[in-house]
């Protein structure tokens, strides 16, 4: 089960500190400071600069009108969007929440869940409007956020504990946000691994989208210098970390344009089928499917995360590190480990910070007959107060030729996304 990064007497102290601030502030018009997490203290700065009432109920929001026209043109991102929030409403269960996704602006497209209790779409939910806040937040930032209870800035929204993350479109700029708010501040802690995954689908989503139009768009005219070069910037992009794009810059010279395209259309499509496996893997790691306990090569498992998550680790500025990587076979369901397992990265990553780096060693521990996978996070040593504990996984090991049937060390993936059978209600 996920776990807060506060301890239990840390997040009451900090509820309890929180609301003394937000009092004081409303009586004084200032800021303590001393009695906010520093996040939650620059959004306060922020929405104290903007003139934010901290008294209202709710959220302004659009006209109905201007709503029908702004859902209509975001219909891509909100497409690729509805199963995604799906899956975390399912994983709320019967929990009163919201699932909400928002534009670059934080204007509410799409809500999932009890409408009557949350802001639906139309809504302003910037911290120009609101403060602090689930959606707002994360945008003024560009990374992850959290708001609990009374740290969202005006009292309507005192009874939600919040959580949100950008998303970013196939140019990597931010094309809007995802959020959650749930009233049981225990309900959030489940969601947070889901969140990060979720918002990684949709990117891949979105990836996916502008590439094979860029192929479409090639395939309808070969010869169109433009449309060659806009997918050939595409495709060199989303394979940065290949030789093939600069082999055949090489080789263009020597081919004629009609050539070029038809080997630039392979090479798109393959980087298009890589994008569909990674749409594939996060909407299994963002839904709560599980499967068979079967011989799993932890090892190679682990590798697999870990170059799932290179684009995580770049964005927190974070190097991830191999470290002893001992052949280890254990018994699991792979659904499940895949998910321990990147639920200890992305702990880690966190701990680590800023210029740090977590190394992960992978080893048998033979007098326990386990096969462990640790995360050891290594913040940069300006950061570096009290070295945070290793996250680490475990799983019951398999003796060499116990291996009763093929080794699974891919990440998981379904033929059929998880939840799409289950119709969900409230999208908009």
């Amino acid at each position: 089960m996920p776990t807060h990064p506060l301890g239990v007497r840390e997040r009451a102290l900090t509820t309890e500190s929180t609301r003394r601030a937000w009092a004081r502030y409303v009586s004084t018009g200032m800021i303590a400071d001393s009695l906010l997490r520093e996040p939650v203290l620059r959004a306060w700065e922020r929405a104290h600069e903007l003139g934010v009432n901290p008294k209202a109920a709710k959220p302004e929001g659009l006209s109905v009108l201007d709503t029908e026209r702004l859902v209509a043109q975001q219909h891509a991102l909100i497409t690729a969007a509805r199963p995604f929030m799906g899956f975390l409403s399912w994983a709320v269960g019967l929990e009163r929440h919201a699932i909400v996704l928002g534009d670059p602006h934080a204007v509410i497209l799409s809500s999932l869940g009890d409408a009557e209790r949350a802001a639906g779409p139309g809504a302003l939910m910037s911290e120009e409007v609101c403060g602090s806040n689930g959606l707002g937040t994360p945008l003024a930032t560009g990374g992850y956020a959290e708001v609990m209870g009374p740290e969202h800035f005006i009292s309507g929204f005192h009874i939600f504990t919040c959580q949100g993350i950008p998303i970013r479109d196939a140019k990597g700029e931010v094309a809007g946000a995802l959020g959650t708010a749930v009233l049981r501040p225990t309900a959030s802690s489940r969601l947070r691994d889901m969140l990060r995954c979720a918002a990684h689908g949709i990117e891949a989503e979105l990836l996916l989208r502008q590439l094979e139009s860029d192929i479409r768009e090639v395939m309808a005219a070969p010869g169109d210098e433009q449309a060659l070069r806009v997918l050939r910037e595409e495709v060199d992009r989303l394979r940065a970390s290949s030789r093939e794009g600069l082999r055949m810059a090489a080789r263009q010279a020597t081919v004629s344009r009609f050539e070029y395209a038809l080997r630039l259309l392979q090479l798109a499509e393959e980087t298009a089928q890589d994008i569909r496996h990674r749409v594939l893997v996060w909407r299994t790691l963002a839904s709560l499917k599980e499967g068979q306990r079967r011989p799993v090569a932890l090892t190679e498992l682990v590798r697999a995360l870990l170059g799932l998550l290179r684009e995580e680790a770049l964005r927190q500025r974070v190097e991830l590190v191999p470290g002893e990587q001992e052949p280890v076979n254990v018994e699991a369901d792979v659904l499940v480990l895949s998910r321990q397992l990147l639920h200890a990265a992305l702990q880690s990553l966190a701990l680590a910070g800023p210029g740090g780096a977590v190394r992960i060693d992978v080893r048998l521990v033979s007098h326990l007959v386990e096969g462990k996978a640790t995360f050891h996070p290594l913040p940069a040593p300006e950061h570096a107060q009290v070295a945070p504990l290793p996250r680490s996984v475990t799983s019951p090991a398999l003796r060499p030729g116990e291996e009763r049937e093929p080794l699974i060390w891919h990440l998981p993936t379904l033929e059929t996304a998880p939840g799409e059978a289950r119709p969900a209600s409230g999208l908009v």
